[in-house]
């Protein structure tokens, strides 16, 4: 009874991973563009950047109120 009962979330577990894939597009690697994921890059280098930029500035704060 106990292996029937793990066989049976074996395949139910499979059966989310597949539809989780499917969700993800992971069997669709041809629809995105090489410009397309140029711009994701960019958009990601720039939103670090951006983020460096805050923390750097909390950074210097926090250190300020430390000092004082």
């Amino acid at each position: 009874m106990r292996g029937a009962f793990i066989v049976g979330l074996l395949i139910v577990a499979l059966i989310v991973g597949v539809l989780v894939m499917k969700n993800m597009g992971t069997d669709d690697s041809g629809g995105i563009t090489q410009t397309q994921a140029k711009k994701y890059i960019e958009n990601a280098q720039s939103a670090t950047g951006d983020i460096n930029k805050k923390l750097n500035n909390y950074s210097n704060q926090a250190q300020k109120t430390v000092d004082e």
